[in-house]
């Protein structure tokens, strides 16, 4: 996964600066800024931030839009004289057998 930061929460303290082990991770303009392409997305940076600036996300790649699931219709109200609780209704559906 992706690190992405969100630079209204980013307050410059550095934290993430200094854990991450690539040293991809700098301060441009006093906010995080991370080289995607280098980062070893090893999460230390999230877990470092006191802010919660810092989150991950999963790539867009591949991901097709898909159409609404088929949601199978009930009736409003169960009816209760269609409810067969253990009994064979047997050969006529009566309940009589051969």
């Amino acid at each position: 996964m992706i690190p992405k930061i969100d630079v209204f929460r980013c307050d410059a303290c550095g934290d993430c600066v200094k854990a991450c082990p690539p040293q991809i991770i700098g301060l441009i303009k006093k906010k995080a800024a991370i080289l995607i392409d280098l980062c070893e997305e090893c999460g230390i940076c999230a877990e470092v931030c006191k802010t919660g600036a810092i989150h991950f996300r999963l790539p867009n790649k591949g991901v097709e839009e898909r159409a609404a699931t088929y949601v199978t219709p009930r009736e409003a109200t169960p009816n209760p004289g269609r409810w067969t609780v253990g009994v064979p209704l047997g050969y006529d559906g009566e309940g009589h057998s051969r």
